[in-house]
C-alpha cells in the first residue's frame, strides 16, 4: 500500500475576462467628462516642458559650451574649487532650462471651455512656434498637473446643444473592437467669426472601466467645408503604446464621416500641442512624434475608405 498522496491537478490558468475593466471609446455630452478631457489635453501640453528640457539640455550646442567652459575653469581653479563652480555652472543651466521652458505651463492653462468652443488661435496667443498666452482664468500647471480651476465653468449652454445620448465602441484588453451603438453627439460650438449651426466641436473619450477618462480627441466639424480637423489628441503616459490613441482616431473618423458626412480628416494646423517654445533646431522630437501622428490618421482614413 503506498503512502504517498495522489497527484494534484494543476492549478488553472484560465482568465475570467468578465471581472476586467473593459475600454470604451465613445462622443461624450456631459461636463464631467469633457472636463476630464480637457485636463488630459492640458496635462499632455506641461508635459512637453520635460522633452523640450531634455531636448535643450542634450543637444551638442549647449552640450559643447558646458563641456568648454568647465574645460576651461579646470585649468585655473584647483580641486575643490572647480567642483563647488562646476556645481553652480550646472544649477545655473538647469534653472535656466526649467524659465525657458516655463512657456508650456502657460500654453496648458490655456485649455478650457473658452478654447474648446473658440478658435484655435486662442491658445497661441501670438504667433505658432513663438508665442504664448495665459488664460484670463488664471491656473496652476506645475509638474504638468493642471489646476481644474479654469476648467471648473460650465460652457454657454446657447453654444451647446443637448444631443441624443453617445454610442459606445467597446474595445476589450486585445485591442479588437466592436460597435456597441450607434449614433454620436458632442456640444456645438461656435467659431471665431463662424456660424454656430456650420461648426460643431466634438469631444471623444476613452475610459478604462467605469471611471477613469485615459484618452480624448477634440474634433471641430465644418459642415460647409465636409471637413474635420483634430484640435487635441492625447492619451495618459501610462496607457501609451496600447492602441488607445489608435482607436481614438477610428473613432473620431468614424464619427466625423459615416455620422456627420466629412469628406476629409486632418490635424489642424494649430493643434493644441503645436506649440513650440524653443527655436528650431530643439524641437526635432516634437517633429517625429508630427509625422507618426499624421501616419497614423492616413492609415485610419485608408481603413475606412475615406480620401483626405
Amino acid at each position: 500500500m503506498s503512502l504517498s498522496s495522489p497527484p494534484r491537478p494543476p492549478p488553472s490558468t484560465k482568465l475570467n475576462t468578465a471581472d476586467l475593466p473593459t475600454l470604451t471609446t465613445y462622443p461624450t455630452t456631459t461636463f464631467s467628462e469633457k472636463t476630464s478631457a480637457l485636463r488630459l489635453v492640458a496635462d499632455s501640453i506641461a508635459q512637453q516642458r520635460q522633452s523640450a528640457s531634455f531636448a535643450l539640455i542634450t543637444h551638442p550646442y549647449p552640450l559643447s559650451a558646458l563641456i568648454l567652459l568647465l574645460g576651461i575653469l579646470s585649468q585655473y581653479l584647483d580641486y575643490a574649487t572647480f567642483a563647488t563652480t562646476a556645481g553652480g555652472v550646472v544649477m545655473i543651466l538647469l534653472l535656466g532650462v526649467r524659465m525657458v521652458t516655463g512657456g508650456y505651463i502657460s500654453l496648458a492653462e490655456t485649455i478650457n471651455f473658452a478654447w474648446l468652443e473658440g478658435s484655435p488661435a486662442a491658445l497661441r496667443g501670438g504667433k505658432k512656434g513663438s508665442g504664448h498666452g495665459r488664460s484670463p482664468s488664471g491656473g496652476s500647471a506645475a509638474s504638468g498637473n493642471v489646476d481644474p480651476a479654469p476648467l471648473a465653468t460650465k460652457p454657454n449652454s446657447s453654444n451647446n446643444p443637448n444631443h441624443n445620448a453617445p454610442g459606445r465602441r467597446s474595445r476589450n484588453n486585445s485591442n479588437s473592437s466592436t460597435r456597441s451603438g450607434g449614433g454620436g453627439g458632442g456640444g456645438g460650438g461656435n467659431s471665431s467669426g463662424g456660424d454656430t449651426k456650420d461648426v460643431e466641436n466634438i469631444v471623444i473619450v476613452s475610459k478604462w472601466g467605469a471611471d477613469e477618462i485615459i484618452g480624448a480627441l477634440v474634433l471641430r466639424l465644418s459642415r460647409k467645408d465636409q471637413k474635420a480637423v483634430v484640435r487635441a489628441w492625447t492619451v495618459k503616459l501610462r496607457y501609451r503604446g496600447k492602441g488607445v490613441g489608435r482607436g481614438l482616431l477610428e473613432e473620431g473618423v468614424r464619427v466625423a464621416c459615416a455620422e456627420r458626412g466629412c469628406t476629409r480628416v486632418e490635424f489642424d494646423r494649430g493643434h493644441a500641442n503645436s506649440h513650440k517654445v524653443l527655436p528650431e533646431a530643439f524641437n526635432k522630437g516634437f517633429e517625429r512624434r508630427e509625422r507618426r501622428a499624421k501616419g497614423m490618421l492616413t492609415e485610419v482614413l485608408k481603413e475606412q475608405g475615406v480620401g483626405r
